[in-house]
C-alpha cells in the first residue's frame, strides 16, 4: 500500500497541536504502509527523524511572502489557504504522485487540498482538523472592527471551499460530532476521530506545591491571544485578590504583545519553551479560556495526561465532554471561572484527585490508537 500524505509542516518535533495530529496519523500508516509525506518545512523539521520511522519526506522550504500568499489567494479565493499555497510544493506533491500509483491519499487540512488537486488515487481522505469555516466565524463572533468584518469575510470565503473541495473526498474525517454537524451537505462517508495523547511514560508530576495556574498555547495565535486577554483581564486580578499567594504562568510560542503585556508580578510569561512539563509541574491547575475556535483541545489532553486538573469554557472542551468532571471543569463566564480556579488553587487535595481522575481517562479513552482506529480500520488492509 502507498500513502501519498499532504499537510501543512513537517510534523517532527510535534510542538503544536496540528503536527501532533498529522504525526499520529503518520506513524500509524507507516506501520503497514509506504508513506510519502510532502510538506513545508520551517526550519525546525526533523526530516532524518520521520526517516527513521519508515516515511519518506518531500519538503519545501517555509518561505511566506506577500507575493507568494497574494498569488495563492487569487489560485484559492481564500486568505488562509492562499498562505499555504505554493507551486514549489505542488510540484513536489505532482513529483510523488507520478512516481508511483497512489493508493491513500491522505490530506490534512482544508487549506491544503488545493496543493493536491487532480492527484489519482484509490482512496482520497481529508483530515479536517477544524471545519474552518467555522473556526474563522468564531474569530468573527470575538473580533472588533475591520478584523471582525475580516474575518466574516474570510468564514464566507471557506465556507465555499467546503462545499466545493469536500464532496471530492471518498471519506472526511472530523474531531467531534459537533464538527460533523457543521460539514456541508453532500458529503459523503464521516468519520470522527477526535484529537488524542500518547501518555507520558513517567506517569502523572508529582502534585504542586504552590497556588499556580498555568495557561499553555502557541500564545501568537488568536483564539489564545484573546483567551489568554480574557482571562487575565477578567479573571486573574480577582483570583489573585482571593488568593494572595497564587500565581499565573502564560506558557507558548510566539506571544503576542497584548499577552506579553499581561506580565506582572503575579503573571509569569514565558515565551518558547523547549518542555513544558516543568511549567506544568509547578501548576496545581490548568486552565483553557478559549472564546473561540474549533476542533479539539491537545493542551487538555496534555494537562490531565500530566495530572492536572483543567477548568475551561464549553468552546475549549468541544470534543471532549465526556472528560468534564472527571478533570474538566466547564466555567464560561468570569464569576464562574474565578470561583473554579481559586476553589482548586486553595483545596490541593481536590485539584489532586481530579488530576488524577483526568489522568485514568486520558490513558483508558483518549489515547491516539484509540482516537484513530476507525481511520485505521478504513483505510488499512487488515
Amino acid at each position: 500500500m502507498r500513502v501519498l500524505m499532504v499537510t501543512k509542516f513537517v510534523p517532527l518535533p510535534d510542538n503544536d497541536g496540528g503536527k501532533q495530529r498529522a504525526l499520529a496519523v503518520a506513524r500509524r500508516l507507516a506501520q503497514g504502509a509506504d508513506v510519502v509525506l510532502c510538506a513545508y518545512d520551517d526550519g525546525d523539521g526533523d526530516l532524518a527523524g520521520l526517516e527513521r520511522l519508515g516515511i519518506d519526506v518531500r519538503s519545501v522550504p517555509w518561505r511566506p511572502t506577500a507575493a507568494r500568499a497574494a498569488r495563492g489567494v487569487l489560485r484559492t479565493r481564500s486568505v488562509s489557504a492562499g498562505r499555504f499555497y505554493s507551486a514549489e510544493l505542488v510540484d513536489e506533491v505532482q513529483r510523488a504522485a507520478r512516481q508511483a500509483p497512489v493508493d491513500l491519499l491522505q490530506v490534512e487540512y482544508l487549506q491544503m487540498v488545493p496543493l493536491a488537486r487532480g492527484v489519482p488515487a484509490a482512496r482520497r481522505v481529508l483530515d479536517l482538523h477544524n471545519v474552518e469555516s467555522a473556526l474563522v466565524r468564531s474569530y468573527a463572533r470575538v473580533g472588533r472592527g475591520p478584523a471582525g468584518l475580516l474575518a466574516h469575510a474570510e468564514a464566507a470565503a471557506l465556507a465555499a471551499m467546503e462545499r466545493a473541495l469536500i464532496p471530492t473526498f471518498d471519506t472526511v474525517v472530523v474531531v467531534s460530532e459537533r464538527e460533523r454537524r457543521r460539514l456541508p451537505a453532500g458529503v459523503g462517508t464521516v468519520l470522527v476521530c477526535p484529537n488524542g495523547r500518547d501518555p507520558d511514560p513517567s506517569g502523572p508530576l508529582a502534585p504542586a506545591t504552590t497556588p499556580t495556574a498555568v495557561f499553555v498555547a502557541t500564545l501568537g495565535w488568536a483564539p489564545n491571544v484573546d483567551a489568554a486577554t480574557w482571562f487575565g483581564d477578567e479573571v486573574w486580578p480577582e483570583v489573585h485578590r482571593r488568593s494572595p499567594e497564587a500565581r499565573l504562568l502564560l506558557v507558548g510560542r510566539d506571544p503576542a504583545p497584548s499577552v506579553r503585556a499581561l506580565a506582572s508580578s503575579s503573571v509569569e510569561v514565558s515565551g518558547t519553551v523547549s518542555d513544558v512539563r516543568p511549567y506544568l509541574a509547578k501548576a496545581r491547575v490548568a486552565v483553557a479560556p478559549l472564546r473561540s475556535g474549533g476542533g479539539t483541545r491537545l493542551k487538555i489532553l496534555e494537562a490531565l495526561d500530566a495530572g492536572r486538573p483543567v477548568v475551561a469554557t464549553s468552546v475549549a472542551v468541544d470534543g471532549l465532554e465526556d472528560l468534564i468532571g472527571e478533570g474538566v471543569v466547564v466555567a464560561d463566564e468570569p464569576v464562574s471561572m474565578i470561583e473554579a480556579v481559586t476553589t482548586l488553587l486553595e483545596d490541593p487535595d481536590r485539584a489532586v484527585a481530579l488530576g488524577r481522575a483526568g489522568h485514568d481517562a486520558v490513558v483508558a479513552r483518549h489515547t491516539w490508537d484509540v482516537a484513530l482506529a476507525p481511520l485505521l480500520e478504513t483505510v488499512v488492509p487488515s
